[in-house]
């Protein structure tokens, strides 16, 4: 993204800039995903997902020495590992950090299906205690208007 700015889906001026938003959005959408599963579960998908992205970073820097273009000597190992490291430090708590956010925002606004049909049990649960308590205050309206006598006007 920071090299193909036109196919970038966010426009950012500065290309050094894009590893920081990206992440946080990547994990967002991790958690928003992981909306039906527990927050550990998010937690441990953004935790696996950043190491993934590590691994395409290295496998992506060392990928002349694997092809054979270039040579991996000491001064190839000097400035790969430092990136590798940086990106390391940078994508785990913004993955992670994302994917926890993402997971609290779908279940604050987009709630499960199991959510969903345990509001519902309890909406209906609710109802009838209203219905109940409505039966038991009417039944004891009319024993109450039977054992009281009728007031005298005057």
């Amino acid at each position: 993204m920071a090299y193909f700015r036109d196919l970038s889906p966010l426009q950012i001026g500065d290309s050094g800039a894009i590893i920081l938003p990206m992440p946080i959005l990547i994990g967002f959408l991790l958690g928003v995903l992981l909306t039906d599963e527990e927050i550990v579960v998010a937690v441990g998908a953004g935790v696996l997902m950043a190491i993934v992205a590590v691994a395409l970073i290295a496998l992506f820097l060392y990928s002349p020495v694997l092809a054979g273009v270039a040579s991996g000597d000491r001064a190839f190992g000097a400035i790969t590992l430092p990136q590798i490291m940086l990106s390391t430090i940078l994508l785990f708590p913004l993955v992670v950090v994302g994917s926890a956010i993402g997971r609290g925002f779908g279940d604050m606004f987009l709630p499960s299906p199991r959510v969903k049909q345990q509001l519902e049990e309890l909406r209906a649960e609710t109802r009838r205690w209203h219905e109940a308590l409505d039966r038991l205050e009417k039944r004891e309206g009319v024993s109450r208007e039977k054992e009281e006598p009728p007031e005298e006007k005057g």
